[in-house]
């Protein structure tokens, strides 16, 4: 066997193996589990919200529509993706309220896929994440710097 039949050989066995580490991960990126083609917005209480990679997410308490009080989980996009925006950890609190719009559970369950979020103090977050997937309804990403 030549160096070069060896070489090769070790190349495609180093692709195939990136690429079966490769698929998880692009599974992972999938909407699939939420309803892209809907949105439903609802205005509650910040009851936590994580700030991590690959994906942040928040627990939200809201009223629902006979007033009983409810708990929704929503993942987010990336800290990156709340940095680009001009967001960063501390302008998430406890107990702020907020008004999410987002993308609901295909399963039927509470909560879904963020696709924006707007803050006590008017600061609007457009999931970019999910306009990139393609949602019909979803928000477009901002053009440019947030404003200050």
């Amino acid at each position: 066997m030549t160096h070069r039949s060896v070489f090769h050989r070790l190349g495609v066995c180093v692709a195939a193996v990136a690429a079966i580490a490769a698929a998880p991960a692009f599974a992972h990126h999938s909407f699939n589990a939420y309803d892209m083609s809907k949105t439903e917005t609802v205005s509650g209480s910040i009851k936590e919200f994580r700030w991590g990679a690959p994906h942040s997410s928040m627990v939200l308490i809201y009223l629902d529509k006979d007033g009983k009080q409810q708990v929704m989980s929503v993942v987010s996009g990336s800290p990156l993706a709340f940095s680009k925006q001009g967001l960063a950890p501390r302008d998430f609190h406890r107990g702020d309220k907020v008004t999410v719009t987002y993308h609901p559970n295909t399963s039927g369950g509470v909560g879904g896929a963020l696709a924006s979020l707007t803050l006590p103090d008017g600061k609007i977050y457009k999931d970019a994440e999910v306009a990139a997937a393609g949602a019909p309804n979803a928000p477009a990403p901002p053009a440019g710097p947030p404003a200050k």
